[in-house]
């Protein structure tokens, strides 16, 4: 009796930690993991209100339905200058809710009919 006890209380601690883990794991590994690899990135979608060229980055202010968004592009800025236009509607990948964001994967590029 004593041995199914303890594989029953073996089982409910697994169990337990199990569901711990995957509710409260990816919020603490993520950022340690690389750019492609994040757990919890979301899309978000909004419209390219402003678009700023500087010699070494790309700036692009982003209205969305929770508030305004700027990001800040320092790799393939020739690509990002050429592709994003103000009035186009974008989508990003986004780790959380954050104003500021610094290279963010660009999802999808819709342009104005």
């Amino acid at each position: 009796m004593r041995g199914w006890i303890i594989l029953i209380v073996a089982l409910l601690v697994g169990a337990a930690l199990g569901a711990a883990g995957t509710v409260y794991g990816p919020p603490v590994v993520d950022p340690y993991l690389p750019k492609d690899l994040r757990i919890r990135s979301r899309i978000v979608e909004g419209q390219v209100t402003k678009k700023q060229r500087e010699p070494n980055r790309v700036l692009v202010k982003i209205e969305t339905e929770q508030g305004v968004i700027l990001a800040t592009f320092t790799k393939r800025m020739a690509e990002i200058d050429l592709l994003v236009e103000p009035g186009d509607t974008i989508a990003l990948a986004l780790p959380g809710d954050q104003p500021f964001v610094d290279d963010p994967s660009i999802e999808r590029v819709k342009r104005p009919k």
